[in-house]
């Protein structure tokens, strides 16, 4: 082959590689919503062509799942990128194609993955406190001729100093221009209060604090400081705080505007958002060793063409003929493209093409609202202009002052403990979810008594974080990863103060609970509870709590609202319920305790018996293609299901939850072909002594296995109710002791127990009132007035299946987020419906199961199409196919075949494999399926496995057998 084209096909190989990591790498979506939206189809279909190239070579395979799991490690991009080459070399004409498809996607996407040459994943981290060592004493520079530059960065940052690291290093970057033109740099920081002042105004020309709490507006914050310290500038630069310039960057810039005479201009054509390492070795390049730039071929990051903003330059006086920035976009995005297209209808804007503007690597926020919808897609674009003046710093305190107060405390201090059970789980969660985590989050809202002054209202709140020692307390991560809770000796609590009208006390109320709740809790520095007072005339008349679920569930939120309550109303904190109250690291002990030891123990004995039993997963398949959002939920209103449930609790002596479980567990099973449908359950455990008053989290999770048979429908809630009961007194545990059993079982039973499927009924824990009873209603008119719509969409969750439900006034809202992949959107509706028509039809007279599900047969979901190569092996569904993919996957250097028995459970697998390696064993082989079996939803291990000598057929003598 000729080295030319070794070279061509080298780099599409390489290409490739880039668009694993594009379908793959969550930091791509995380770089902006918007520009992912435009390029995902691209990416999954260039994606899905590599798979395809791969599927006969098994290691290649391999190194397509380890990238895709591990983007930002360039040996594995290297190493898949050697697969890719090598198959590309063999077939010619894919080549040419794939070749052409790539240049294609190429002009079409709006996100790419850079890594350079040289880069390493292994650069030492740097925090705020080694940045800060970097920037030393500021000294203010000599008065300069020539027309002054005023560059303004806006800042915020409650996450514990990731954004400030980045600021540091930005400002230090600044400080080191070869500029001739005097620059003055302008931050503006806007928060609660002024978090960051002492360490920021120091090394600035001009630190200026706007108040302002809510959604983080950067348009408002960046024109506040144009018109506080921009009188005399010739040129503005509007600069993000996480942006890393060059030495040439002021001198550039503004040698651009004085040559070529244009009003404004964006200086390069595509940004370099930068993963960890590569921020610290671009910021120890850069500052620490004071190189004049940072040489691409070091770095990794996702590069975005055209990005809006980042650094935007303009002629002063173009900025304020435009009216700067919109102020109405609040939240992120939009604000950089609406003033660039502003500028450009205004006047002579340009783009230049110098390198990618750095951009350091900081914890994301979130992109969408809390129903995964844009923050500003009901701003026009380009409408604004700024008539009524703009910059305003008390822009926010015009119809509802905001302010900030603290709550300081002082207490015993409590050396670090192990979490509680309950607390263990939440933190895996929130782990999980990342930054999205906020999705946990918990409140309490309570109102104040009449004629309560601000500062009894403070007192109140701080004998309840005294009182408390969750509210007080912080995770502390140990050198091996295990989390602690650490009670802190003392500290002050920011609250959150906003002033409303008689009308709109309710409307100000939740718009701060809103702000309040749609951050995660960073709590290795930040307190588990956000307060907020909303006061009418100055007179306090609601309190709000924002909580970390890891250390407060429902259960503590209402135990919050009663002591709270109580507090307002004059109870002194010695006279509450629960004295002395009960504290999480107790808890915690006496879980490690003998007690606790046999408590886990006795529940794990139940889980074990549980396991061994079920379907491995709900969702075997065959799997559909997903949507857009690949996790969506729906919402249904039905007045009819609120009545229906209650009728047939009555008849039945049951409670409405576990009436509703049944009928959910008799729909999905239809929905997914089940003879048994399996649910995680959220338990409260607040029956237990002990935890009745504990603020912290007592949830654990139960296993809920359903079996739909041939009985009547009373029948099966009577089952339904039996386990529920069983798992209310044997559920809590150690959930790393859990999480072993559950390895284990799957390892003994040849199977990855998916687990994924969530029933939570949390009626009685959100607040809502008890529905008005209907005895009187026609069902079947109630049900004319159901209505259902989509309420929320996710790029990734850790379930296929949730159910909650909620009461709303007088009818019960329930909600099933699905993953589409398995569950299609279409299906969705028919799936909420369908279990509104079971409870409907059996809520006056028991009906059979059989005539529920010939009911669903024409009016609800349709199940799944499983032809004769599908399965029901020890509980699941099984596809041949797969079980033989699984094997070659697992054991790639030794052919193997997959052989059905009957047995007298039923059909059993057995594997033949032909191994030349004497020491190969059936454990070790067994071991080696299990593991990729979370890639193979419709296999399971074989039972036996015969191990013969290659080229041995399947009635060849066996050496091993399992």
């Amino acid at each position: 082959m000729r080295p030319e084209t070794t070279n061509a096909v080298r780099a599409l190989a390489r290409r490739l590689a880039d668009y694993a990591v594009l379908a793959h790498d969550p930091a791509v979506p995380a770089a902006t919503a918007g520009y992912w939206e435009m390029s995902r189809a691209h990416y999954a279909a260039i994606d899905d062509d590599v798979r395809g190239l791969l599927a006969e070579d098994p290691d290649g395979t391999r190194a397509h799942k380890a990238l895709t799991a591990g983007a930002h490690d360039p040996a594995r991009h290297r190493e898949l990128t050697g697969h890719l080459a090598g198959a590309l070399h063999q077939r010619p004409a894919e080549q040419a194609r794939l070749s052409a498809c790539v240049a294609a996607s190429d002009r079409e996407v709006w996100l790419d993955h850079h890594l350079g040459d040289r880069h390493t994943a292994g650069s030492t981290p740097l925090g705020l406190e080694e940045v800060r060592a970097l920037a030393g004493p500021w000294t203010v520079p000599p008065a300069a001729d020539g027309r002054q530059v005023h560059v303004v960065i806006p800042f915020r940052d409650g996450t514990g100093g990731g954004r400030t690291r980045n600021l540091l290093a930005c400002l230090i970057a600044l400080r080191d221009q070869d500029s001739a033109e005097p620059v003055r740099v302008t931050v503006v920081e806007t928060d609660a209060h002024p978090r960051w002042r002492e360490l920021v105004e120091p090394l600035v020309d001009s630190y200026v604090f706007a108040a302002h709490d809510g959604l983080f507006n950067k348009s408002w914050t960046v024109n506040v400081g144009v018109v506080a310290e921009g009188a005399g500038s010739a040129y503005t630069c509007v600069l993000d705080a996480d942006i890393l310039v060059d030495r040439s960057f002021v001198r550039r810039n503004v040698r651009r505007l004085i040559d070529d005479g244009h009003t404004a201009h964006v200086c390069c054509d595509r940004s370099l958002s930068l993963d960890g390492p590569s921020t610290a070795e671009a910021i120890a390049r850069r500052c620490g060793a004071g190189g004049a730039y940072v040489p691409l071929d070091v770095l990794r990051g996702v590069l975005l063409r055209e990005p809006p903003g980042g650094a935007l330059w303009s002629r002063s006086d173009a900025y304020d003929d435009v009216g700067g920035f919109d102020e109405r976009f609040e939240g992120w995005g939009g604000e950089d493209e609406d003033i660039t297209r502003r500028l450009r209808r205004s006047g002579d804007f340009r783009r230049y093409g110098d390198e990618p503007l750095l951009h350091l690597d900081h914890p994301r926020p979130p992109m969408r609202d809390s129903a995964e919808q844009p923050f500003n897609a009901h701003v026009g674009m380009g409408s604004w202009d700024g008539g009524d003046g703009y910059g305003d710093p008390l822009k926010y305190m015009a119809d509802g002052p905001r302010s900030a107060t603290t709550i300081d405390f002082s207490a015993t201090a409590r050396p670090p403990g192990p979490l509680m059970w309950g607390q263990r789980l939440l933190w895996n969660d929130s782990q999980w979810m990342g930054e999205k985590d906020y999705y946990f989050n918990m409140t309490v809202s309570v109102p104040v008594p009449p004629g309560r002054r601000l500062t009894e209202v403070l007192e109140c709140l701080r004998q309840l974080v005294h009182r408390h020692e969750a509210l007080r307390s912080r995770v502390v991560v140990t050198p091996d990863g295990r989390p602690l809770q650490e009670v802190l000796p003392s500290g002050a609590i920011d609250v959150l103060l906003a002033e409303a009208n008689p009308k709109t006390v309710d409307e100000v109320t939740d718009e701060c609970r809103a702000e309040l709740f749609g951050r995660s809790f960073r709590l290795a520095d930040e307190w588990p509870v956000r307060p907020c007072v909303v006061s009418v005339r100055g007179v306090p008349a609601r309190v709000t709590l924002v909580l970390s679920h890891v250390f407060a569930d429902a259960g503590a939120a209402r135990v919050l609202a009663d002591e709270l309550t109580q507090l307002l109303a004059g109870t002194a904190a010695w006279h509450l319920p629960g004295q002395p109250p009960a504290q999480p690291l107790e808890r915690a002990g006496h879980e490690n305790s003998p007690a606790g030891l046999k408590l886990s123990a006795n529940a794990l004995r139940r889980l074990e018996k549980q396991l061994r039993s079920i379907p491995q997963t709900m969702f075997p398949g065959p799997e559909s293609e997903p949507g857009p959002y690949r996790f969506r939920r729906m919402e249904m209103r039905s007045l009819a299901l609120t009545e229906a449930l209650r009728r047939i609790a009555d008849r039945e002596g049951a409670s409405t939850s576990t009436v509703l479980l049944a009928a959910v567990a008799l729909v999905l099973a239809t929905a997914t072909g089940h003879r048994t449908a399996v649910f995680k359950t959220v338990l409260g455990n607040r029956a237990f002594p002990g935890l009745e008053r504990l603020v912290s989290n007592t949830l654990s999770n139960g296993v809920v296995p359903v079996e739909i048979e041939d009985v009547a429908f009373a029948e099966l809630v009577g089952s339904v109710g039996r386990v529920t009961m069983g798992n209310l007194l044997r559920s809590q545990c150690d959930p790393t002791e859990r999480d072993a059993v559950t390895a284990r079982v799957s390892h003994e039973r040849g199977v990855h127990m998916d687990l994924s499927v969530f029933f939570n009924d949390t009626r009685d824990i959100t607040g809502g009132r008890e529905p008005r009873v209907r005895p009187e209603a026609d069902l079947e008119a109630l049900s004319a007035t159901t209505r259902t719509s989509w309420v929320g969409e996710w790029e990734r969750q850790d379930a296929k299946f949730f159910f909650h439900t909620r009461t709303v006034g007088d009818c019960d809202h329930v909600y099933a987020m699905v993953d589409t992949a398995f569950l299609p959107s279409a299906s969705v509706d028919h799936l909420l419906r369908g279990i509104e028509r079971v409870a409907v039809r059996a809520a006056d007279t028991d009906r059979p199961v059989r005539e529920l599900r010939e009911l669903l047969g024409t009016h609800g979901p349709v199940g799944p199409v499983r032809g004769p190569d599908w399965l029901l092996v020890d509980h699941c569904w099984v596809r041949l196919a797969d079980v033989r993919a699984a094997l070659a996957a697992a054991l790639p250097d030794w052919p193997s075949e997959v052989v059905v028995a009957e047995g007298e459970d039923g059909p059993a697998l057995t594997a033949h494999v032909a191994c030349a390696d004497s020491s190969a064993g059936p454990e070790e082989l067994h071991r080696a399926v299990v593991a990729v079996l979370r890639d193979f939803p419709a296999a399971i291990a074989p039972s036996r496995y015969l191990i013969t000598p290659p080229g041995g057929l399947p009635d060849a003598p066996a050496v091993h057998r399992r």
